[in-house]
């Protein structure tokens, strides 16, 4: 029986991957059978030698990527009880945090 895997891989490299993937007539699911088989017989995963794997888990943001979401942030605006006092994204949701906090210790 066969098993679905999903992967998250940067749009870029699914791009350029399934170029290469076309050009040499073959699927990603062949690509992944590969990999998976490779894993199996050598028990660790292809890479060029000198070459830097991301370690798993959490991914730093660039400083492009907090500028943007700094930006973001910035001009949001939130509806509030008080349409006179708008409230940016980032303030609502301290006040948020800040009535869960206070809900937890209460």
């Amino acid at each position: 029986m066969d098993a679905i895997v999903t992967a998250r891989v940067p749009a870029e490299v699914k791009e350029q991957g399934g170029e290469i993937l076309r050009e040499i007539g073959a699927t990603p699911t062949q690509l992944v059978n590969a990999a998976y088989a490779y894993l199996l017989a050598e028990r660790r995963l292809p890479r060029e030698e000198g070459a830097a794997t991301p370690e798993p888990g959490h991914r730093a943001l660039s400083p492009a990527q907090r500028e943007r979401i700094r930006s973001s942030l910035a001009v949001m605006r939130v509806s509030t009880a008080d349409p006179n006092d708008p409230q940016t994204f980032e303030e609502q949701l301290n006040d948020a945090r800040s009535e869960r906090y206070a809900a937890y210790l209460g």
